[in-house]
C-alpha cells in the first residue's frame, strides 16, 4: 500500500467571482424554467428542478477552480474540490521555473485545461502563472494568485528532494 505524500505547499485559485455568478444564475434559471414550464405534477417538476440544481452543483465541484499541491516528489494539480480531473508533474521532469504574466485569451483561448503540443496551461483565472519547463521542450503554465510564492515552494521542494537523493 502506497503512502500518500506529505504536502509542503497548497494553493487554491477559485473561479473569478463573475464566472461563479454567471454559472449560478444559469443553473438556477434552468431549474426554475423547468419547474415553471414543464408538464407533470408539482412533485415531478420539483424533482427535475432539484436534479438540475444538484447536477450543476456537482459539475462545479468537479471543475470549479484549481488546486496546486507541492508534495515531496511531485506537483499535483486538480480542478474542482473533489480532484477527479488531475495532473501530476514529477520533480525529475522539471527543467526550469519562471513566474510570468501571460495572456490567457490570446495564448490559450481562455482559462481551464488548455493548450496543445508542447505548450499547455492549467488555470482558473487571472494572468499570472508559473511556467514549468519540462523535459523534451514542453512548457506547462500553472495559474496562480501568488506565482512567486508557488515558484519558491517548488524550488525549495525540488532542492530538498535533490539534497536527500545525493
Amino acid at each position: 500500500m502506497k503512502m500518500e505524500e506529505q504536502t509542503r505547499y497548497r494553493e487554491r485559485t477559485s473561479w473569478a467571482y463573475w464566472v461563479d455568478l454567471i454559472y449560478g444564475v444559469a443553473i438556477v434559471s434552468c431549474a426554475y424554467s423547468v419547474f415553471v414550464t414543464s408538464g407533470g405534477g408539482v412533485l415531478f417538476r420539483l424533482a427535475v428542478g432539484a436534479a438540475i440544481l444538484a447536477a450543476g452543483w456537482g459539475l462545479r465541484m468537479v471543475l470549479g477552480g484549481l488546486t496546486v499541491l507541492v508534495q515531496e516528489t511531485r506537483i499535483v494539480m486538480h480542478l474542482g474540490s473533489v480532484g477527479l480531473v488531475r495532473r501530476m508533474v514529477p520533480f525529475d521532469s522539471i527543467v526550469s521555473l519562471e513566474s510570468v504574466r501571460y495572456r490567457p485569451l490570446v495564448e490559450f483561448g481562455g482559462w481551464g485545461v488548455r493548450g496543445a503540443g508542447k505548450k499547455k496551461a492549467w488555470t482558473a483565472r487571472g494572468d499570472r502563472a508559473v511556467v514549468i519547463g519540462l523535459d523534451e521542450g514542453r512548457r506547462l503554465y500553472v495559474g496562480s494568485d501568488h506565482p512567486r510564492r508557488l515558484e519558491e515552494a517548488i524550488r525549495g521542494a525540488v532542492a530538498g528532494r535533490r539534497k536527500r537523493d545525493d
